[in-house]
């Protein structure tokens, strides 16, 4: 009897993950990067926020073009475009020597790379490779996620240390290109259907015929109350998390925490979290996402509250961090496999990557205002507070997210009002 091959689109996983794991890390590893860089350019925390917050922002600009760049062009080409665009941005980064070309190389040319190599492609592609299994498939993403904020993060600030910042960005952009590049060029594929497979790998009934390919325009999916739903709830996941990524570090070192010690409790934080991520996906599988999403969202708002409120304590630091790992996973997987289950496999790159401009615009606001407020009050508690009730928000909203699948907004808000 002939043994079962593994479907090739855990293939598609495991090499997304890798492409996600890098690209995520870089995004969240810029933390590490705040003091030594204010430092050697001479700026200060807000102008330092502002890049980083106009950098955020374009890489949500860029994502629904990414997504339409998918629609139109094979995924190999769009993640080899990424790939190379986001190494020579990241070398152009070690280069800049003021503020102005800080902005134009990471608050511009680096999104644009990340967009290439980020989590719509990701998801876009992996959602058309599963259907039963998706939020599995899709929190294995997440997973991969995690593990680069969790490793990246500390091993950022050890190169930081020992070489300085503008060698460590040479070393990361020269490990994209030896480790990424090869996985667009010859693993990466389009969908199972261009493998004479279907979702899950199943084989195609015999006489079948082609099988027909749904997509939901990005117009389309602005004028249902579920896309708000799931873009409002994911404004806040992006606010909170670069809080977080960009403000963490600075934060913890200013309640009197060393750097590496403050860097490894962010990357316990992002390590426990990886296999809660797959954990959930299997659950969402089984029990439903909106239920997990929200579960999700509620339980940050106590990591938040933790993570600011506790002084000279590594121990319950460390202790948070590792409980933050539930918290952490899964609201990106869950918000993608809901677009996947609400508007069709493939129209998740064009319509997640208009969710996810919503993401980096909650991103943006959070990391300049962060700043900002730093800047106005000394410290990051109003930020923080901030943070939480948003969070409590958002569970509100994904317990709700519409179950009429692509009502419209004006004849679900008819209905419930009538």
């Amino acid at each position: 009897m002939r043994e079962r091959q593994l479907f090739y689109g855990w293939w598609v996983v495991a090499a997304f993950s890798v492409t996600t794991f890098m690209s995520t890390g870089v995004r969240h590893a810029v933390g590490p990067f705040l003091k030594p860089i204010v430092g050697d350019l001479g700026l200060d925390r807000a102008s330092f926020s502002a890049v980083i917050a106009l950098s955020l922002f374009l890489y949500g600009v860029f994502m629904p073009l990414a997504g339409l760049a998918l629609d139109r062009f094979s995924v190999r080409a769009v993640t080899t475009a990424g790939t190379l665009l986001l190494v020579a941005s990241l070398v152009l980064t070690a280069m800049v020597r003021n503020f102005w070309e800080f902005t134009a190389v990471y608050g511009v040319l680096v999104p644009l790379g990340l967009a290439g190599t980020g989590p719509v492609i990701a998801s876009g592609v992996v959602a058309r490779w599963f259907s039963k299994r998706r939020g599995t498939a899709l929190s294995v993403l997440g997973s991969a996620s995690m593990t680069g904020m969790s490793l990246l993060v500390p091993a950022v600030t050890w190169l930081i240390i020992t070489t300085g910042w503008r060698t460590a960005y040479m070393l990361i952009a020269a490990g994209i290109l030896v480790v990424v590049l090869p996985l667009c060029l010859w693993v990466v594929r389009d969908s199972p259907e261009s493998m004479g497979l279907t979702a899950d790998g199943t084989l195609p009934t015999a006489g079948a015929g082609a099988i027909a390919i749904e997509r939901v325009s990005g117009g389309e999916a602005l004028q249902t109350l579920a896309f708000w739903q799931l873009a409002g709830s994911f404004f806040t996941c992006g606010f909170s998390m670069s809080l977080l990524s960009a403000h963490g570090i600075p934060m913890l070192t200013d309640h009197g925490y060393s750097p590496m010690f403050a860097s490894w409790a962010l990357g316990v934080l992002g390590g426990s979290s990886i296999g809660f991520t797959v954990m959930l996906g299997a659950l969402s599988d089984r029990l439903g996402r909106r239920p997990v999403l929200a579960a999700i969202y509620a339980g940050r708002v106590f990591i938040f509250a933790g993570f600011f409120l506790l002084r000279d304590n590594p121990a319950a630091i460390l202790v948070v961090a590792v409980l933050g790992g539930i918290t952490m996973a899964g609201t990106g997987s869950m918000t993608s496999a809901l677009t996947a289950d609400i508007y069709g496999r493939f129209s998740v790159s064009s319509v997640f990557g208009l969710i996810f401009l919503v993401h980096q615009t909650g991103s943006a606001l959070g990391s300049w205002l962060a700043g900002s407020l730093f800047e106005t009050t000394g410290g990051y508690g109003a930020a923080y507070v901030l943070a939480c009730g948003l969070l409590v928000a958002a569970a509100i909203v994904a317990l709700n997210i519409d179950k009429g699948a692509r009502r419209i907004w004006r004849a679900a808000t008819a209905s419930a009002t009538s």
